[in-house]
């Protein structure tokens, strides 16, 4: 008799400690970033949490509101729009996020009664949950699931020895996960420094031997000039064609893109494809999402699969008189983004298009000094790409043994964490 034949099925309610959040009054929100981040549907990306846009409580205000309180390892539900093309809003608070408070319409969720919390994380993270959400989701405008129904879902329960150990093996992976994620922080934001460094403040090397003139941007180096984006790089310079296209392709959908970085890249046959998918990017190209710009949908491309493919959804920049590091850097400014918010069209939806890019002004340093910033970034972008597919070949491994181990049919005495 297996593991999996003798373990029970349950009840999530009979063995979950659920609470759904506080109705904040959004006119007390702040923007304060000495006072509490508030865990809003929007925060709740797929296995994390967006402390990027999070509204923020008053401290004095919030000692009263302690029930509401989350704390390390608490599972967090968006329970308005809970799933997404990218995925499921489902997300847990790591040692290294901030103290947050739950706002409404967001679920936490501990284990009770035997069921250890990290392991019902993974069963909650699992394939089976999603396929049990999605067509329980109900209303139109906002779509929406309901604690009860959070409750009423059933799953195989281990006995608590086995959950531990299952639940050690996969959070090994996200550890190693996590890690990587770190580094990858750390080195895009040297970058990021050096960058302002020397093209915001114009502290490049041998800078104190160069006068500054006037430009329609202020004062700038002499030798550099204020130019269009359109002079620097090129603007969905590739599409593929039906008549040209492979079989299969890779493709990038503007929910699959965060700021600086692709989540999912979606295996289609071409004649399957959504009719969207249809830029062609290359090594050293951004994407940039032309829709709600201020969203920060962007990232940069290296070393591409063969045959990926993106959105027209997106803008591809490929870089012309420019390296690719300066011009990634340079479209990713807080003042970039600006003009693209400022410039966008519509109401519900709104939007740039290449034009906006083209004509979007665009600092054009001197060549050598250009060129010498790329020699010192461009490791660092690399090495920054590397470790992100190693994530994705740990995410994958992760997802192959998920299933495999909450159902009991891996045997775990055979099964040990993984290593670097």
């Amino acid at each position: 008799m297996t593991a999996r034949s003798t373990w029970p099925v349950v009840r999530l309610g009979d063995y979950v400690d659920l609470l759904a959040g506080f109705a904040f009054k959004s006119s007390g929100f702040t923007d304060n970033s000495e006072d509490v981040p508030l865990v809003k549907g929007d925060n709740v990306q797929q296995g994390y949490i967006d402390w990027g846009r999070a509204k923020r409580w008053p401290r004095e205000a919030s000692t009263a509101l302690s029930k509401f309180r989350l704390a390390s390892g608490d599972v967090v539900l968006a329970m308005d729009r809970p799933w997404v093309e990218a995925g499921l809003k489902l997300a847990w608070v790591k040692r290294s996020d901030p103290e947050a408070l739950l706002v409404q319409r967001v679920s936490r969720l501990r284990g009770v009664n035997g069921l250890d919390t990290t392991f019902m994380r993974y069963v909650l993270c699992s394939q089976s949950f999603t396929n049990y959400i999605r067509p329980i989701v109900t209303g139109i405008n906002v779509p929406h699931i309901s604690p009860g129904q959070i409750r009423d879902f059933k799953f195989i329960l281990p006995p608590l020895a086995a959950q531990r150990h299952i639940a050690s093996i996969l959070s090994a992976y996200d550890d190693l996960i996590e890690n990587n994620t770190r580094r990858i922080a750390i080195l895009e934001e040297m970058a990021r420094r050096i960058y302002e460094e020397w093209f915001v403040r114009f502290r490049f090397p041998g800078h104190d031997q160069v006068q500054k003139v006037a430009s329609e941007l202020g004062l700038i180096p002499e030798g550099w000039r204020v130019g269009s984006l359109g002079e620097a790089a090129a603007i969905n310079a590739r599409s593929i064609r039906p008549a040209d296209a492979p079989l299969e392709i890779l493709y990038i959908d503007i929910a699959s893109v965060v700021p600086g970085a692709i989540t999912q890249k979606q295996p289609y046959r071409f004649s399957e494809a959504p009719g969207r998918a249809r830029r062609v990017v290359g090594h050293g190209d951004v994407i940039w999402s032309c829709v709600r710009p201020n969203r920060r949908s962007y990232a940069l491309i290296l070393q591409p699969e063969p045959a990926l493919i993106a959105s027209t959804g997106f803008a591809v920049l490929s870089a012309k008189s420019v390296p690719y590091s300066y011009l990634y850097f340079a479209v990713t400014t807080d003042d970039f983004v600006g003009f693209l918010t400022n410039h966008a069209t519509g109401a519900a939806y709104p939007a740039v298009t290449a034009s906006t890019f083209e004509a979007a002004p665009f600092l054009i340093p001197e060549e050598e000094v250009a060129d010498q910033f790329h020699a010192v970034v461009a490791p660092m972008l690399d090495l920054s790409e590397t470790l992100k597919r190693k994530n994705a070949n740990l995410r994958a491994t992760r997802d192959l043994l998920l299933p495999k181990l909450i159902s009991g049919e891996l045997d775990l005495s055979t099964l040990s964490e993984p290593t670097v």
